[in-house]
């Protein structure tokens, strides 16, 4: 498992960073282009046909994916053999979460996944048929996702944030962009559209991933939209044409409530997941990763109930 699984993770980690250099460089030609990905235009809540980039199929198996990379150049070689000295020990720390004898049918679904581009549903699926024909304690969905999207996702979010960290100096804002769907947790759906500046600490504690299984995102940008108003960052208004959201800060910045319609939203709850560190390396996330999920194992909370964004 954790060959393949070392070129997933480094696989996502390079892709995180070459969506920001790539979006970097066509704001730098083109500055009337638009800085949203394709498919990241802003999105209304209960939005079924949302998507999100963690959730992604893989066109290419990960050492293609891996290749293709290096040979866009997107970080020296210096820096991207150790990033792939840091994949290796990353997967073997996520390794050590499950027993030797589920091992080998992950590693073949993980390698089929990745090779013929099935989504993390039909992989979950597959996972879960493993160990019910094995003597092993049900994982539940909550680890199974901890393989995939949680373990990927936080490389993806390195990568990206890395590359941002990078530019700076030509985009010193960064805007939180959620995903829209009905699994969005209302914490994360109240944040769509907030912008600050790249070295505000909501950034130490929001980067996302910021909690188990967060999709949303982090977009660099050149200055704060026209128009933008912190209390309701999305910009968006309800049928009766009201802010769809309401935000507080506390006195350091930080959001602290969120009004969404009837209900008050605490922002201040701080959870065990952290979110993607300022200067965080590949290897220290995936390991943190690996061992909230072992100590979650060993506190026997594996839960059969799906975990919402």
């Amino acid at each position: 498992m954790t060959g393949v699984l070392a070129d997933a993770l480094l696989a996502s980690y390079l892709l995180g960073q070459f969506q920001i250099n790539a979006l970097a460089n066509a704001r730098a030609t083109a500055p009337q282009a638009s800085f949203a990905e394709p498919g990241d235009e802003p999105k209304k809540k209960k939005s079924k046909k949302s998507s999100s980039v963690v959730e992604r199929s893989f066109d290419l198996p990960p050492a293609d994916a891996i290749d293709y990379f290096e040979k866009k150049k997107i970080v020296r070689k210096k820096v991207f053999d150790q990033l792939s000295k840091e994949a290796k020990q990353g997967a073997f720390s996520v390794s050590r979460v499950y027993k030797d004898d589920v091992l080998a049918g992950f590693k073949d679904e993980i390698d089929s996944a990745l090779r013929e581009g099935r989504t993390q549903q039909e992989t979950i699926k597959r996972f879960k048929s493993i160990l019910d024909g094995a003597e092993h304690e049900q994982l539940g969905e909550f680890h199974l996702e901890t393989v995939l999207r949680a373990n990927m996702g936080m490389a993806y979010g390195v990568g990206r944030r890395s590359a941002m960290e990078d530019v700076t100096d030509a985009f010193p804002f960064w805007q939180y962009r959620g995903v829209g769907d009905d699994r969005e947790r209302e914490r994360h759906w109240a944040l769509e559209g907030i912008t600050l500046p790249a070295n505000h600490p909501f950034w130490e504690a929001h980067y996302p991933p910021w909690e188990f299984n967060c999709r949303c995102s982090a977009l660099p940008t050149d200055e704060i939209p026209d128009g933008y108003d912190a209390k309701n960052p999305s910009g968006e208004v309800n049928e009766y044409g009201e802010p769809r959201v309401q935000l507080s800060y506390d006195d350091e910045g930080m959001p602290a409530k969120a009004e969404i319609g009837t209900s008050l939203v605490d922002l201040t709850v701080q959870s065990k997941f952290a979110g993607v560190a300022r200067g965080a390396t590949l290897l220290s996330t995936i390991e943190a990763g690996a061992t909230r999920a072992e100590d979650a194992r060993g506190q026997g909370s594996g839960s059969r109930g799906r975990k919402k964004n």
